[in-house]
């Protein structure tokens, strides 16, 4: 979602090549009841809760940097998140605790005091940052650009967009395709957005879909329903909801839909997961209202007939290619 127009106008309204240059690692109306949906479940061990802990902290520093990159190009100020416990140190018994951190070779007790204390600053971060968007948001213009609709071919699909959203499943069986699949879209769709999720879960409900979102021209980037609106503690098993929220598929495909503004979607699944016919259906109904052309590509399975339907009503089409 760029395009070769590199200036900044008025208010941080920045062109869309800009847009993703700003919105660095950030690759998604929400209630407190639903901001932990889609939660993994299984056997966790010592070293998959720090692997999957540190994914976290990692993803949500990412996130803050990058928005309060647009908060200072917006005001012209820098945010300082004032980290206290994250802040980079030199002491060493600290740097060795890190390391093994980093390594899953902490202490149980250990691993829990350096999670606990680095998603409760991490929160204090989080609603500095809320509070500057929110005055932010109010001083937002948008700057006056028109999307060109783009002519091109993925294989053998014609396919005509102005936004192309791209959804890949990075699931182990899927991931030897996504290289050459990134390739071929963005051969005609260089401006396409991609993200990617592990699997295709359409069984369930979820309510994520900040996660999946990005800065995009001519959308207010400091409104909520575009960051996470709390940070998971301890005693919420964050390192279960972080893998959770990157199985989400509904709120992927309803991210790009409302937060991206999307006007066509290409989505490379296996269909090899759960579905649910109220799951599609919510999801059809946007789609539809929207006026958003799905495009699903799979590689064997059939998609489920309600996934079908809507591609067709769409605009869109079914791909069955292998590749």
């Amino acid at each position: 979602m760029r395009n070769a127009d590199e200036g900044v106008t008025q208010g941080c309204s920045l062109s869309r090549r800009r847009w993703l240059q700003l919105a660095g690692a950030s690759l998604p109306f929400l209630g407190s009841d639903s901001l932990f949906a889609g939660e993994s479940t299984g056997r966790w061990d010592d070293e998959s809760i720090q692997e999957y802990s540190l994914k976290l902290i990692n993803w949500l520093r990412d996130n803050f940097d990058s928005r309060a990159r647009l908060l200072a190009q917006h005001t012209g100020e820098a945010f300082d998140p004032k980290y206290d416990y994250l802040a980079p140190t030199e002491d060493r018994r600290k740097l060795r605790m890190l390391e093994k951190f980093e390594e899953q070779r902490l202490s149980r007790r250990a691993a829990e005091e350096h999670i606990g204390r680095s998603l409760v600053e991490l929160e204090r971060v989080r609603a500095a940052l809320a509070r500057a968007e929110e005055k932010a948001a109010k001083t937002w213009k948008a700057a006056s650009e028109t999307v060109g609709i783009r002519d091109g071919r993925v294989y053998d699909t014609a396919i005509s967009a102005g936004r192309l959203a791209v959804i890949l499943d990075s699931s182990r069986s899927m991931t030897p395709y996504l290289k050459a699949l990134r390739d071929e879209i963005a051969r005609d769709f260089p401006d396409a957005y991609f993200v990617e999720v592990n699997g295709c879960h359409l069984d369930r409900h979820d309510s994520v879909p900040w996660f999946y979102a990005a800065p995009v021209s001519g959308v207010n980037p400091f409104t909520p329903d575009r960051h996470i609106p709390r940070v998971p503690q301890w005693d919420d098993d964050p390192y279960s909801r972080f893998i959770g929220w990157t199985r989400a598929l509904p709120s992927a495909v309803t991210a790009m839909a409302d937060l991206m503004h999307a006007d066509a979607i290409y989505w490379f699944c296996d269909f090899d997961d759960d579905d649910d016919d109220e799951v599609i259906k919510s999801l059809a109904r946007n789609l539809l209202a929207k006026k958003i052309k799905l495009y699903v590509h799979t590689v064997d399975e059939r998609p489920p007939s309600l996934i079908s339907l809507l591609a067709e009503k769409s605009g869109g089409e079914v791909i069955r290619k292998k590749l």
